[in-house]
């Protein structure tokens, strides 16, 4: 990878890392959750990274079309999984504030981020894949699963070392224990 390469996957990372903060932080300070507004949050936070490692274990950028383990399914399994992240700490936060900042991010997600990068996103891997991605793009929607797996899935197993090493996907799951893990405890305290 080269030096330009390095610097932008640096300074998207760093991107990520100031949006996280963004919306944890009012979410930190103004979170008033209930044990059962916690619990349901909870519940979609888990099942939003699990789809995210599980996609993370399958995808080698650039290196081949991922169509096994969730990319049988849907295309951006990855996206889904940081829209349910999303939606379980709105649901978390449990206040008008935290609600507010929840509204927001998801206007950003489907109004900016979501069309831009699917954008992008095609046109690279149409580029990269020409005809195998076409007929993938044809078959499998963005974000509503099918019910039955795309046909021309590959059987890749799920590799470690991918999501571990290529993905990085395990600073995500650090940083939304340790998110969860200060709203649980503004929980504990103040939970009569």
């Amino acid at each position: 990878m080269g030096l330009f390469a390095k610097l932008k996957d640096h300074r998207v990372d760093a991107l990520r890392v100031i949006a996280l903060w963004v919306f944890a932080i009012p979410l930190i300070w103004f979170a008033m959750p209930s044990p059962p507004t916690f619990a349901a949050g909870l519940g979609l936070v888990l099942v939003g990274l699990a789809i995210r490692g599980w996609a993370a274990g399958h995808l080698q950028r650039n290196q081949e079309l991922a169509t096994s383990g969730p990319y049988a399914y849907l295309r951006d399994p990855l996206y889904l999984g940081r829209l349910l992240l999303l939606c379980g700490f709105g649901v978390i936060g449990n206040s008008p504030i935290t609600y507010a900042v929840f509204a927001f991010a998801l206007l950003i997600f489907f109004l900016n981020y979501m069309p831009r990068k699917l954008k992008k996103e095609s046109q690279r891997l149409e580029h990269i894949f020409g005809a195998q991605y076409t007929e993938y793009h044809r078959a499998v929607r963005s974000l509503i699963p099918r019910l039955r797996p795309y046909e021309k899935r590959s059987m890749k197993r799920w590799q470690f070392a991918v999501f571990w090493s290529e993905n990085r996907e395990q600073w995500l799951v650090l940083a939304v224990a340790l998110l969860a893990g200060l709203v649980a405890a503004k929980l504990w305290i103040h939970w009569p």
